[in-house]
């Protein structure tokens, strides 16, 4: 037997395409850089009479010790050289790039435990070796690098059938969906899984713990959170069960589960169980960095609540400084950033003003790059190809089962008319955009900008020469763009023009046709569009820049009364006011 399993077999001398003598020497150069760190290892005495499987044995109950781990999966690589026996040598390298800090020789290690195991028809490898890969990435958020290796391992593990691992990787895929904001996409995923391993592996907490706390998770995602209490309230006596479980887990499940009472406006008892899972969670450890992130980011937000602006800036602070060592992306605690911008605009500290505002600019350009080639990536590569195979399951079922004919024909008749009827309405929708658009541009407003009009002879209760001053008040009002300070409300307006709040809402219900807020609202967006038009560094903001430049608080309550007001949104006015701008 050939003790060297990289050794090329000797009909590779015939071998006369370039392709071929290309692929053999990757291989040989892969495996030179591969073990190079190994060359000069020597087995200990102790271990060189124990077989490859006993000296794993040992590695299994050393596996938290580093320095015992590496002398111990060193030795295994060189009993499966010897033994020839390329899965155990896959199995050494992939538990070894564990241990390894180099990003380089880690990932050189997966790919070579990949290339030897593939096609050996071996139940674990190169599919472990795959999942690690994946696992790597996912960690670093490198979501990109992660969906190609996860959409390798599930096409090979669903050639072979591996359902073990097709079921891993589905739930692998949901996390990166859920990374990038498509929670209502991975919450089945999540549940498919969950129910795989209650229903196979049900005495394996591990898989058990690491199925359910994201389970939970997506469930508070998708505002579920009576499910997401519910399944973090099973997971803590799993986590419980040993001291093992409770270091890995009992933390994050705690940060959760606050985070859930937070939304469900439940503060103190928020604060109380994010506080104490943050206590016990392992700072190294990179799933709990995230549950730090988290835990700090809405402590911060609980301290806000309570008008404690100093407390939350520590908090926010703490996740600022982790985010830029670590390099994690959340989308969920950009508002950490905005908050601190305001801050230091508030305290007129411009230098540190100006270093939030890069790093939110920083943040958001990697999270949209991230977020918008993954998303298209997951859309062609996973969830069409899923899609797809539903389909021909379906077509398969059905041509066997002439019962079912009738079915099908109904089926696939509704599902052509309600595609017709919603490219209809898409159609309608899109020429109605068009034409307030064009609406819009013409006339050169939004809504009518109403001043001084002829006053109606309904009396409204309010002295003549009194609704004639808080009309040219108003007038005056409208004229000098007061309506752009943040947080107007009907009493503080009152308080400028010098009336009464009951007189204010009285004169602007009557002869502005509408409430107060709508009235300020309707003011802002006059304005925006006219803005949009003329100013073209204002259409290059973002929606919440824009909404703060109009006196909105949330780019969400801009958006609101954009449509409201205009009958648009505001993302499809700024596309076709740069498509104007480019023709």
């Amino acid at each position: 037997m050939d003790k060297n399993p990289l050794k090329l077999k000797k009909t590779y001398l015939f071998f006369t395409s370039l392709w071929i003598r290309m692929v053999c020497m990757f291989m040989i150069f892969g495996a030179q850089i591969t073990t190079a760190q190994d060359k000069d290892f020597v087995i200990p005495d102790s271990l060189k009479g124990l077989d490859y499987d006993a000296v794993y044995r040992k590695y299994r109950k050393t596996i938290r010790d580093t320095t015992f781990s590496k002398v111990y999966l060193q030795t295994c690589i060189k009993k499966a050289i010897a033994e020839n026996n390329k899965i155990k040598l896959a199995k050494a390298y992939t538990m070894l790039s564990y241990y390894t800090i180099e990003e380089s020789e880690k990932l050189k290690m997966l790919d070579y435990a990949i290339t030897i195991s593939t096609d050996l028809e071996d139940k674990t490898y190169p599919f472990m070796a795959y999942s690690f890969k994946g696992g790597y990435y996912l960690r670093k958020s490198k979501y990109s690098m992660a969906l190609d290796t996860y959409l390798k391992l599930l096409s090979v593990a669903e050639k072979t059938k591996n359902i073990e691992f097709i079921a891993i990787t589905k739930h692998n895929i949901a996390c990166i969906k859920t990374e990038i904001g498509k929670h209502q996409e991975a919450l089945p995923l999540f549940k498919e899984n969950f129910t795989h391993i209650t229903n196979n592996h049900s005495a394996d907490t591990t898989r058990y713990l690491n199925s359910i706390i994201k389970l939970a998770e997506s469930y508070r995602y998708n505002n579920s959170l009576d499910s997401a209490s519910m399944y973090n309230s099973k997971a803590i006596p799993r986590a419980l069960k040993t001291k093992r479980y409770y270091n890995r887990y009992y933390g994050r499940i705690l940060v959760n589960e606050g985070i859930n009472l937070f939304f469900k406006e439940k503060f103190d008892r928020a604060s109380d169980s994010i506080v104490k899972g943050i206590s016990v969670l392992n700072k190294n450890n990179s799933q709990h960095k995230k549950a730090y992130i988290l835990g700090e980011f809405y402590l911060g937000k609980l301290q806000l609540l309570q008008q404690n602006v100093i407390s939350a800036k520590k908090h926010f602070l703490i996740v600022d400084s982790i985010i830029r060592i670590e390099k994690i992306t959340l989308p969920e605690v950009r508002e950490s950033y905005e908050f601190m911008i305001n801050f230091y605009k508030a305290n007129e500290k411009k230098e540190r003003q100006l270093e939030s505002i890069n790093k939110l600019l920083q943040f958001d350009s990697i999270i949209n790059k991230e977020a918008s080639f993954v998303s298209s990536r997951l859309f062609k590569e996973f969830d069409t190809p899923l899609l797809l195979n539903e389909k021909e399951t379906l077509i398969e079922e059905l041509k066997g089962n002439n019962k079912n004919l009738n079915l099908l024909v109904v089926f696939l008749s509704s599902l052509t008319m309600i595609t017709v009827v919603f490219l209809y309405l898409q159609y309608k929708k899109r020429k109605t955009y068009q034409q307030k658009f064009e609406q819009l541009i013409d006339k050169g407003k939004s809504i009518p900008n109403e001043t001084l009009q002829e006053k109606p002879k309904d009396n409204i209760g309010v002295a003549d020469d009194i609704v004639e001053e808080i009309l040219n008040k108003l007038a005056l009002f409208e004229t000098n763009k007061h309506f752009l300070k943040k947080n107007i409300s009907t009493t503080s307006l009152a308080k400028d023009i010098k009336t009464n709040t009951k007189y204010l809402s009285k004169v602007i219900n009557h002869h502005k046709h509408k409430n107060f807020a709508n009235y300020i609202n309707d003011l802002r967006i006059d304005h925006a569009v006219t803005q949009l038009k003329e100013n073209k560094t204002l259409k290059n903001y973002t929606i919440q820049g824009i909404a703060e430049e109009m006196g909105f608080n949330t780019a969400e309550s801009f958006s609101s009364a954009f449509k409201k007001s205009t009958g648009i949104k505001t993302s499809y006015f700024i596309k076709r006011l740069h498509s104007l701008n480019t023709q």
